[in-house]
């Protein structure tokens, strides 16, 4: 194998956190402020269906999951968006990108989202991006097997936060106000 290669599939584990050992990551903490300002659309969402197939290169698999918008918070949308996630399963083979948000069909969602040069849309900080939505209007995120760090200086250390539920009304108005709205 060259070096070129052999530098590629190095960089291709530790990109997509595959490891025997570890199965966590260590990501930097946004605040809901800065979450917001990184989004181009922040929306409320009905998860629908999920697909994955290859790469457009053939390197990878990607996931694209289809997104009914219940309610606009920031940005433009209409009706229906799709994610696109790296990793999945397709034909035997599974890719995962540890610390990445996990959506269920059928789910309630409130996610913050980025669009790239081509109009695609991603998650704005993998599993920061969403919240999840219960049947009793609690909104919360999944961080388990997340390190959340932030800067101190120049060092990075762990950033204390501890997540908790909130009200999905109360998340859904300080994102409006976030985005400059009422």
């Amino acid at each position: 194998m060259s070096f070129r290669k052999y530098l590629a599939a190095l960089a291709a584990i530790v990109l997509l956190g595959v490891s025997a050992v570890a199965d966590a990551t260590t990501m930097l903490f946004l605040s809901r402020e800065e979450l917001v300002n990184r989004s181009d659309l922040v929306v409320r969402v009905r998860v629908r269906k999920a697909v994955t197939d290859e790469s457009e290169d053939g390197r990878g698999l990607v996931t694209r999951t289809e997104l009914d918008v219940v309610q606009l918070l920031k940005g433009k949308a209409e009706g229906r968006v799709v994610v696109q996630q790296f990793g999945g399963t397709h034909r035997g083979k599974t890719q995962k990108v540890l610390g990445d948000a996990a959506l269920k069909a059928g789910e309630d969602a409130v996610v913050f989202l980025r669009r790239d040069d081509k109009g695609k849309m991603y998650f704005t900080a993998l599993a920061l991006s969403v919240y999840h939505v219960d049947a009793k209007g609690m909104a919360r995120r999944e961080l388990d097997g997340v390190e959340l760090v932030r800067y101190a200086g120049k060092k990075l250390e762990p950033s204390g936060h501890v997540e908790q539920p909130e009200a999905v009304e109360s998340l859904m108005t300080d994102v409006v106000r976030l985005a400059g709205g009422k």
